[in-house]
């Protein structure tokens, strides 16, 4: 008796005799990759506007942070002035304003005191009006200077009289006391002859005289005079003073 096999014989090994091995398995696809959309002039706006909304917010952020330096400034310097006085030149670059008063050049302007005429050396206002020191002391008639340096020193002198005496010679003198020499030192020195005549009456006339000369720390200068009877001792007319350089 001649027996049939089922040809290929197949063994399903998990049972399941609906898998065919000859019948292909499904195609798995990759998903696909969506495109950029390029961006279009109203988004590139959008984000500009927000940047700018950004820097805005942090400049406002800053300015606020300054003022608040500012305001504690304001309260030191009215402590420090004890409330008294204007505030604006110090508000206004108090920092430069500080910095520059540092910095400040060693110098001295005096104005001749009517007070004290009639003396030698000459007496000064180191106070009044245009007068002022700084680094420099006044003391004594004549200006010490606080440290070694080299100084542009200058002197004026206004004589005036009523009557003229031909005679009588014009002196003024510039001179220093140091302890380097036992007396006193001529710096400069000005003399004036035939200065007015007899018949004028009223006459003036101005001297003046300038250098620029090594001191040292401790060393003082003075001005003297031929008589402190003819001088004029306004401010503007009659002066002494320095200025390191």
């Amino acid at each position: 008796m001649q027996q049939s096999y089922l040809y290929p014989q197949v063994y399903m090994v998990d049972g399941n005799p609906n898998l065919n091995p000859y019948v292909p398995g499904p195609a798995w696809a990759l998903p696909t990759l969506k495109k950029k959309r390029k961006l279009d002039w109203r988004t590139m706006g959008t984000i500009l506007l927000l940047n700018l909304v950004l820097l805005a917010l942090i400049g406002l952020a800053l300015g606020a942070v300054y003022l608040l330096e500012l305001q504690k400034e304001i309260r030191e310097m009215k402590q420090d002035n004890g409330d008294k006085g204007p505030y604006a030149e110090k508000i206004i670059g108090a920092q430069n304003i500080t910095k520059l008063t540092k910095d400040l050049r060693t110098a001295a302007h005096l104005t001749g005191d009517l007070i004290t005429a009639g003396s030698n050396p000459l007496v000064w206002d180191d106070r009044k009006g245009l007068a002022f020191t700084s680094g420099v002391r006044y003391k004594d008639r004549g200006l010490i200077v606080n440290e070694t340096g080299i100084f542009f020193v200058y002197s004026k002198i206004y004589f005036r009289s009523h009557k003229c005496d031909p005679r009588k010679n014009l002196e003024h003198i510039l001179f220093k006391r140091t302890n380097r020499y036992h007396k006193d030192v001529i710096l400069m020195e000005t003399s004036k002859k035939n200065y007015c005549s007899v018949n004028e009456g009223e006459w003036a006339t101005n001297s003046y005289q300038a250098g620029i000369i090594r001191l040292f720390k401790g060393e003082s200068i003075y001005v003297n005079v031929s008589d402190s009877k003819l001088v004029n001792f306004d401010e503007t007319k009659t002066f002494f003073g320095l200025y390191k350089l």
